[in-house]
């Protein structure tokens, strides 16, 4: 069930074990090659720490600050920094529209779907990332295009399980076909020169497929289902209808999802 607190912070339910998976390696591999040792860096939309500890090993002896919304994760990544013994890391409940870092206090930002979360917000974030970056500072962000979605053994129900996460989503505040605009967003918050990417957060074995299925399941007997009865998006025996097109899709040995996403590596100007 969707709390106030998750419709508030853009947590969609169901995926903070998802959240979870995600590492530096996967999610944060287009940024990598322009960090160095030394650098304070701050991660904005933390989740609960995984990608920020990767973060964290690539800049030591530098900084890293992990800010998040929402409690849970902030709790979770103080967690785990402790528990692999991350000393150069620091979690705290933030605001992505205004960060309380003064200007020019970091050598580099990142972000991972935070962006498209914020929807209409997107580029006031960004902006307040330009602020608190140094002259001559980076941002790599990394936003969901989800009309860009690739299923193995796609079918017209999963069709159609696209078409209302697309729409629960968008009533949600958040845009997931926020990617494409990605570097537009970047451009308009200052950052120039830019560098784009795409790359897709895969489940490609057995593992992976049948834990995807079970959160979409859990979604469409839960907030999903809910608010699609309730605005008129589908009826119950359409949803009865996707849950055993998932529940086929998973067993099938053909199956796969691949959720895409642009990467963008924006610079700010040097005063220089």
């Amino acid at each position: 069930m969707a709390s106030e607190d998750d419709r508030a912070h853009g947590v969609t339910p169901g995926l903070r074990h998802d959240y979870t998976t995600r590492t530096v390696t996967r999610q944060g591999a287009f940024l990598l090659p322009y960090l160095h040792p030394g650098m304070d860096l701050l991660d904005v939309g933390c989740g609960p720490g995984t990608i920020t500890l990767g973060l964290a090993q690539a800049v030591r002896p530098g900084h890293v600050i992990g800010v998040d919304h929402d409690a849970e994760h902030v709790k979770a990544a103080q967690a785990l920094a402790a528990e692999q013994g991350v000393t150069n890391v620091t979690f705290e409940e933030g605001d992505a529209m205004a960060l309380r870092f003064e200007d020019s206090a970091f050598d580099a930002a990142f972000e991972n779907d935070l962006l498209t979360h914020l929807s209409q917000n997107a580029t006031r974030a960004a902006r307040e990332v330009y602020r608190v970056l140094k002259p001559g500072g980076f941002f790599g962000a990394r936003d969901v295009d989800a009309e860009a979605v690739v299923w193995g053994h796609l079918t017209d129900s999963i069709r159609q399980l696209d078409e209302l996460m697309m729409a629960w989503q968008q009533s949600r505040g958040s845009d997931i076909t926020l990617g494409k605009r990605l570097p537009a967003i970047l451009r308009e918050a200052g950052f120039t020169p830019t560098v784009k990417s795409v790359s897709a957060d895969t489940k490609g074995d057995a593992e992976a497929v049948h834990a995807h299925a079970r959160t979409t399941i859990f979604l469409l007997e839960g907030p999903l289902g809910r608010d699609a009865l309730a605005s008129g998006w589908a009826d119950e025996s359409a949803l009865e209808q996707i849950k055993a097109s998932i529940l086929a899709w998973a067993e099938h040995p053909d199956a796969f999802f691949a959720n895409v996403h642009v990467e963008v590596v924006g610079w700010k100007q040097s005063t220089a």
